[in-house]
């Protein structure tokens, strides 16, 4: 992206969706105490918060859908893209990094039955809504007038390390093998964003390859 988008987001609109996505994992928590199984909890947390923070930000959301009509090309060009990127970073992740994904395994789907259609929506969907939501407003105010490379590397930067504080277990492995895949999966969506100036190419590059994923997974597990 050539040019600087004005900010539209509030400060205080930029604290509220950051304090529902951190919620998820303590809302995880809480849950957990009531159900005793950590990924039924998550998938709750997930499915809640989004829908929270989707409903906060519908302007937001709404407005980048709008822009889907003006430019239906570019769209349909950096989404495709964004399948690829995103498709090759995580099973590159899994592959050889062992990062913690935010995903459901196939014991996990194959196990939990009633709730299969739950987990294959919040894993796939609501991550994508909150990832992009996420990432767009924590980075908004972000002043790199002209600089999309600096913009990119900054929202990667910042928002990777984020989501691995919030969804990764607390011990340093972890950590180092998983803030690689939430660092250049930011960097991805960024890159769509600054390109297609619209989070609807990311939404639907992470939802589609979750989706995809996590049928394999529980396919291959049967």
């Amino acid at each position: 992206m050539t040019r600087k988008t004005v900010s539209t987001l509030s400060t205080l609109h930029i604290a509220v969706s950051m304090i529902l996505l951190a919620a998820v994992p303590a809302v995880a928590k809480l849950t957990d105490m009531f159900v005793s199984q950590s990924y039924i909890a998550l998938m709750f947390a997930v499915n809640i918060c989004s829908t929270l923070l989707i409903m906060y930000n519908w302007p937001l959301v709404s407005r980048h859908v709008s822009r889907l009509s003006k430019n239906p090309v570019d769209t349909l060009i950096y989404t495709l893209i964004g399948l690829i990127l995103t498709a090759f970073w995580t099973w590159f992740c899994l592959r050889f990094l062992k990062s913690e994904l935010l995903i459901a395994t196939g014991p996990i789907l194959v196990g939990i039955g009633y709730a299969r259609p739950g987990m294959l929506i919040a894993f796939s969907i609501m991550e994508a809504f909150m990832i992009n939501i996420g990432f767009k407003n924590l980075t908004d105010h972000l002043d790199v007038r002209d600089k999309e490379f600096q913009a990119i590397l900054l929202s990667a930067i910042l928002f990777g390390f984020v989501m691995t504080l919030l969804f990764t277990p607390l011990n340093v492995n972890a950590l180092l093998r998983t803030y690689p895949y939430w660092l250049i999966l930011t960097a991805i969506l960024s890159y769509l964003y600054n390109q297609s100036h619209s989070i609807v190419p990311g939404i639907i590059s992470v939802t589609l390859v979750n989706l995809v994923l996590m049928i394999i997974y529980f396919l291959s597990f049967k």
